[in-house]
């Protein structure tokens, strides 16, 4: 069954999509107990940053044009309930970014993985007629209808949730992990007690058979020399405490460099060619993460391995 996590923060801004799309980038293409891991990254911003950057403008518009977007495939479900009619097949809104064959080289290629985007207006249009347990009920079949098919599933949540969220709601439902990207600075520091409150709404909403692990803050654009980070650090750290969960030790710096990453018009075959000088600080936050999702890094050969301590039917 796939290990889903949420990436959230109420504040805009912070890296919840440049988080995302490095979980899923190196998740998919170096391999784990011997494979590629099969990765999907379901997109629930409405601007579709992470389903751009991974599968270009180009096919993401096409995607919309055609109403193959998860906020259509959930309004159809919901009317396929109401008429008693077959379930919708989500097979048909996943788009594939494939590893291209033609690019030879010895570095790490970007793996193939598979990506479900948004659409603003379909949202919209959706949340305008569903309710809390309609959210509740849906991110219980697209679990069910996808869960087994991946290893990893990564959701890339938009700000600002609310229970009028019906739409981003199913995300915040569907996952079993939560990370919170932040930025170590005094705007970014005080947004947190709303991004906790939101965490606790949504697990009193979830109930307790249904409830999540929140593993930790991820600091963005962070530079533990700096004053900013210096003064504001053991505000974070009583955050963490209070909430039990972690700041992971590894960061990413503050560079444009890791902004470029996302940008959809700049075409990359590999993972260095992504991350260039970077490449180390992505790698290092995706191997806590991913010993934190019970696998463990093997320091000799870079590459990750499952944890002993963890069952085969879990990984």
């Amino acid at each position: 069954m796939a290990k889903i996590v949420g990436i959230y923060n109420n504040k805009g801004g912070v890296g919840k999509t440049t988080l995302t799309l490095f979980l899923s980038d190196f998740l998919s293409s170096i391999p784990i107990d011997g494979r590629r891991s099969r990765v999907l990254v379901i997109d629930f911003d409405p601007q579709s940053s992470c389903a751009n950057a991974l599968l270009g403008i180009e096919k993401v518009s096409a995607l919309k044009g055609q109403k193959l977007t998860l906020p259509h495939a959930l309004k159809s479900q919901l009317d396929r309930w109401a008429q008693d009619k077959e379930p919708v097949n989500l097979g048909d809104y996943i788009a594939t970014r494939t590893e291209s064959p033609s690019v030879k080289t010895r570095k790490t290629k970007l793996g193939s993985l598979d990506v479900i985007i948004s659409e603003a207006e379909a949202a919209l249009d959706f949340e305008e007629s569903t309710t809390l347990e309609d959210s509740l009920y849906l991110a219980a079949w697209v679990k069910e209808g996808l869960s087994a098919r991946y290893d990893f599933i990564f959701i890339d949540l938009p700000g600002n949730l609310s229970k009028r969220n019906g739409f981003a709601l199913v995300g915040a439902f569907l996952a079993d992990y939560f990370l919170i990207p932040t930025e170590p600075n005094r705007i970014n520091i005080n947004a947190i007690p709303l991004t906790m409150k939101m965490l606790r709404n949504i697990r009193a909403w979830r109930g307790s058979r249904n409830d999540f692990k929140l593993l930790g803050f991820v600091l963005n654009k962070a530079d533990r020399r700096t004053k900013q980070y210096k003064l504001h650090k053991d505000a974070l750290m009583q955050f963490a405490n209070m909430a039990d969960c972690k700041i992971y030790s590894s960061i990413l710096p503050p560079t444009p460099k890791l902004s470029n990453a996302t940008d959809d018009s700049i075409e990359y075959f590999t993972l260095s060619d992504r991350y260039e000088a970077y490449y180390d600080h992505v790698r290092n936050i995706v191997a806590e993460v991913v010993q934190d999702l019970g696998f463990s890094v093997n320091k000799r050969t870079r590459r990750t391995t499952p944890n002993k301590s963890v069952s085969a039917g879990q990984g």
